[in-house]
């Protein structure tokens, strides 16, 4: 394959029909696969965990989460009786009872049965006075949403208001009456990578193709980003020019201060993060940044007030430093302080940062769960002069329920909702192990199943992983998987390998590009790990992982056949060699490399596993699902891995959706029906072992 002098090109790919998302004979193709998988899994044990999947998603005593804009908390809401979800709002007094109030403000199948148009709810920008919305619609889930202005009064869309074509968009208000966009809506508009190159000022009453462009990126950048701060006495506009998926030029256009009115570009590494919610400039470099006779260190928290860094001060005051097992996943400006959200060795951490005297110091939150992770959001605030005040967190473990609650600066958090216990956690063992890279880098995992610590004969066991983009995989309650797969005995790892954010921003550039090996090599080390303890065997163990986390156990299949029975693979990448010219790929060259250039293809085929599979040695059942709405990873990695698979007489089954985009989350019964799958498919394989 790939014998021509582009690998991207296609040229020598006999499958590359079924990249036709809506070919005939792709199509024709998928759902005879579809079939046969149905008729393989879907026996009496499907339907039963079908049954159980959908009445835990759609279980009346679900928390509620919510988000606080001005009096109201807004949510949104999916159950058996709204399949596509209502939303909804009501005051925090209300929430605060048992059954809360909500007020409806958008059947969304209401909205599908009146326009024929299968809509998916992707979220809600209020504006500047709460009397508006901007609501974003996807079409099955995809990324590309069509934008409409909604009346929060009247409960309908605004005859005659802002409203922006399904296209990939993001829109925020500057005032009543003017929003900025950023929409690829065509050819001009658009960056390669597919996203919006071009920032527009729309004013009310004007037409669409007359909004004053104010930003814009070149075509191969990845997107042009901005972010809109209308909080009093510091409004502001910031401009992202994306370079790719990590790198950026920031450039921020305050209205009040000493450059009032100016836009500047901030001078700072290309990596990194920012906040500029008040008077105050925070920012997290990626790597070392050697500013004047001090470096401040990757993952690092510095703050310097913007007016007096525009001007040229670079005395820079840390709040957060890392330490080898200690990084910052992210951060909040509050009144009380900076909120620094930390893992601990993976384990979630919420301090309290402050300014005093003496400089920077932070303390822990009081009365948090010590094993588990823990989320901090702003709760309302965003029109307050001096930053909010209420933080609303959410804690959640493995064998733990997900709760929420609120603090508001003082005492302890306020319990405001706990989730039910979705499945029996009797006897259920969290531990955290270590597996040992070929290079000596301790890989940690999570170990969960029941009775750990007595032994016993090896069990069947799921090892999921990642592995990219500066992701951390941390604790969450396992709804699901504790009603499929603990509560039956059998055991889950998760695998915190290089690639990933866990140990910051290091941790994540060890597994990239010419590197990125090393993430799959690390998941291999687990995989070994977990056999050589006695856990499981080869034959018993299962890998599973989506979209990165697909390449990365497609890559098990090729590489490491012998250290697995099964390999669960979704909405996966797998042809790395085209995947930059497949929807978003061209958006995550900074991460794999550009096959297109002949020395970055050298080592991209090595971790491309459509060009890696062969006939030679036996691979273990590979089952790989896809959805064709997905136009964030393109179906056609999928479906041409399956028909590869099936050409070289390797066992595959294949499932294919057609609702749901990358994240399958459209609807409930969707999920239902995809997790089931995958369980059928794993009692099948590793359970018959």
């Amino acid at each position: 394959m790939t014998s021509s002098g582009n690998p991207a090109d296609g040229a020598d790919d006999d499958l590359l029909w079924l990249e036709e998302i809506e070919g005939d004979r792709a199509v024709g193709w998928v759902e005879a696969q579809n079939a046969l998988t149905r008729a393989q899994f879907c026996d009496a044990a499907y339907i039963a965990d079908f049954d159980a999947v959908l009445d835990i998603l759609n279980a009346d005593d679900r928390i509620p989460f919510v988000h606080k804009s001005g009096d109201h908390l807004y949510n949104f809401w999916k159950d058996k009786a709204h399949p596509r979800g209502l939303w909804r709002r009501t005051t925090l007094a209300s929430y605060r009872s048992v059954t809360p109030d909500w007020e409806l403000l958008l059947d969304i199948d209401a909205l599908n049965a009146a326009e024929g148009v299968s809509w998916a709810f992707a979220g809600a920008v209020r504006s500047p006075d709460k009397t508006r919305a901007l609501v974003s619609l996807s079409f099955n889930g995809t990324d590309a949403v069509e934008l409409r202005e909604f009346d929060l009064a009247t409960k309908r869309f605004v005859d005659g208001g802002f409203a922006i074509p399904q296209a990939k968009t993001r829109a925020d208000w500057l005032d009543q009456d003017t929003i900025l966009f950023g929409s690829a809506l065509g050819a001009e508009d658009s960056t390669a990578a597919g996203y919006g190159r071009l920032v527009r000022k729309w004013r009310r009453g004007t037409p669409l193709d007359a909004a004053e462009i104010v930003f814009e990126v070149e075509k191969e950048d990845v997107a042009a980003w901005f972010s809109v701060n209308r909080r009093p006495t510091h409004e502001a506009v910031a401009y992202w020019r994306a370079l790719d998926f990590t790198r950026a030029q920031i450039f921020v256009e305050p209205q009040h201060g000493a450059f009032a009115g100016q836009r500047l570009r901030l001078d700072l590494p290309e990596q990194v993060s920012i906040s500029l919610n008040a008077a105050d400039l925070l920012f997290s470099p990626k790597e070392d940044w050697r500013v004047g006779d001090r470096t401040i260190a990757a993952g690092a928290l510095a703050v310097i007030g913007l007016d007096r860094f525009l001007a040229g001060a670079r005395d820079f005051e840390i709040v957060f430093a890392p330490t080898p097992t200690r990084s910052l996943q992210s951060w909040l400006e509050t009144r009380h302080g900076v909120v620094l959200q930390i893992l601990d060795d993976v384990r979630g951490r919420i301090e309290l940062a402050s300014r005093g005297e003496g400089g920077w110091s932070s303390r822990a939150l009081p009365d948090l769960p010590d094993n588990a992770s823990i989320y901090a959001e702003n709760f309302g605030g965003e029109d307050e002069p001096e930053l909010g005040r209420e933080l609303v967190l959410t804690a959640t473990g493995f064998d733990q329920p997900t709760t929420t609650a609120l603090w508001t600066g003082e005492g302890a958090p306020e319990l405001l909702k706990r989730a039910p216990a979705s499945f029996d956690a009797t006897g259920i063992e969290v531990e955290q192990r270590h597996a040992l890279a070929a290079d000596g880098t301790r890989i940690p995992y999570f170990l969960i199943g029941r009775h750990l610590s007595a032994g016993g004969p090896p069990r069947p066991t799921i090892l999921y992983g990642y592995g990219g983009f500066e992701v951390s995989l941390t604790p969450s309650y396992m709804s699901v998987v504790g009603k499929l797969w603990l509560e039956r005995g059998h055991v889950y790892a998760l695998a915190n390998i290089r690639g990933g954010g866990e140990f910051g921003p290091s941790w994540h550039l060890a597994s990239r590009k010419a590197t990125k090996h090393v993430a799959h090599d690390d998941f291999a080390a687990v995989a070994r790990d977990l056999a050589a303890s006695g856990v499981t065997t080869a034959a018993k163990l299962a890998c599973h992982g989506g979209s990165n986390g697909g390449l990365l156990v497609g890559n098990m299949l090729t590489r490491y056949p012998e250290l697995f029975g099964a390999i669960w693979c979704s909405v996966p990448l797998l042809d790395m060699a085209r995947y930059t010219k497949l929807l978003a790929g061209q958006s995550w060259i900074a991460e794999y490399g550009d096959p297109e250039n002949p020395e970055e293809w050298q080592f991209i085929r090595r971790f491309s596993p459509y060009h890696l599979a062969g006939g030679e040695k036996p691979y273990p059942p590979i089952f790989i699902t896809t959805n064709r709405t997905d136009d964030r990873v393109h179906p056609g990695h999928a479906r041409k891995m399956a028909a590869r698979l099936q050409a070289l007489g390797q066992p595959v089954w294949f499932d294919e959706t057609v609702a749901g985009g990358h994240s399958g989350a459209v609807d409930n019964t969707k999920q239902a029906q995809s997790q089931a799958l995958g369980f059928a498919f794993l009692r099948s394989t590793i359970c018959a072992a």
